[in-house]
């Protein structure tokens, strides 16, 4: 029963990492012109242009997206630790289960505890307002009387 869950399972690693690998063999030359040539290529049908959605996303958008990315990871691990541990029942399986469990539940927690500090920082702190709005708009007037700035630099300094 175990070698039979050993053998799909690595049949299903090879559907997985077999195609890629031998697609980047048969692609890969040493040819540097080639090389520039498809580059070159790829930058003409791309109009140098970047992907600018992936840079406009704030800092909080991207954490969210890693967020999720731990969580689905972490859901996967668990499921097939899980279906692995059943079909086997080895204890070294149920061991792995249960550290995929502990990762789960500490990140879920770490991830409640991180939300309650963030949402307490938003109830205390509360911004400082601007002092640049109460300076006048208007024309900044000299204290120096008309007079005196109508003077000669000498003569100011003179009297």
């Amino acid at each position: 029963m175990t070698l039979v869950v050993l053998v799909i399972l690595a049949a299903l690693w090879a559907v997985v990492l077999l195609p890629p690998l031998l697609r980047s063999r048969t692609e890969r030359t040493n040819d540097s012109i080639g090389d520039f040539n498809f580059r070159l290529d790829a930058l003409g049908r791309t109009n140098g242009a970047l992907h600018l959605d992936a840079m406009r996303a704030n800092p909080g958008q991207r954490a969210a997206k890693r967020r999720r990315d731990v969580i689905r990871v972490l859901l996967i691990a668990v499921g097939v630790s899980g279906l692995l541990a059943l079909a086997t029942n080895l204890a070294a399986v149920w061991a792995l289960h249960a550290v995929a469990d502990v990762a789960l539940a500490a990140f879920g927690s770490l991830w409640a505890w991180a939300r309650s500090v963030q949402a307490e920082r938003a109830l205390k702190v509360h911004p400082i307002p601007s002092r640049r709005a109460e300076r006048p708009l208007g024309p900044v007037t000299s204290s120096i009387p008309a007079r005196r700035a109508e003077r000669p630099l000498g003569q100011v300094a003179s009297s």
